[in-house]
């Protein structure tokens, strides 16, 4: 008996079916004959893999410490910003002709970093300022572990 459309006998088609599939899969594993089993990654692109990723993995963690460091340092910037600034309107407000005004140094905690806030004044504080004048005012702010850093802030207190 045979097949009227593929040309082949009975006996054939079984064979020519198992043609097409080792054909595609000579296709799919490539043209070298090589089993699609075979196929995969050698040591060596391992190897290159995993240091690549280590490289890649160490880059981001030293991105993200450094990262936390200056967000650290940024917070107390503002903070020791905020205590100079809190000094002045202190100094402000105590301010006047006939008296002499609190300049001393003062330490402040907070999240347990310690502020020292130093204020100076030009003429002195403990002098009297006459109507009209004015005196020069700077209030630096240190703190612990900032090594040569602090914020300094300057304004003018008229008597």
């Amino acid at each position: 008996m045979t097949a009227k459309n593929s040309g082949f006998t009975a006996g054939h088609v079984g064979t020519s079916f198992r043609c097409a599939i080792r054909a595609r899969w000579s296709r799919v594993a490539g043209t070298d004959g090589e089993r699609a089993g075979d196929a995969g990654f050698t040591l060596a692109e391992v190897i290159v893999s995993i240091a690549l990723f280590t490289v890649i993995s160490f880059s981001v963690m030293f991105a993200l410490v450094t990262l936390v460091k200056f967000t650290a340092v940024t917070q107390n910037r503002v903070a020791a910003a905020n205590l100079a600034r809190q000094e002045i309107e202190k100094l402000r407000g105590q301010n006047s002709t006939l008296t002499q005004l609190d300049v001393a140094a003062s330490t402040v905690s907070l999240k347990g970093t310690t502020y020292t806030v130093t204020p100076l004044m030009s003429p002195a504080a403990n002098t009297t300022c006459a109507a009209g004048a004015s005196r020069n005012v700077t209030v630096t702010v240190t703190w612990n572990n900032s090594g040569t850093r602090s914020v300094r802030y300057d304004t003018v207190l008229s008597c």
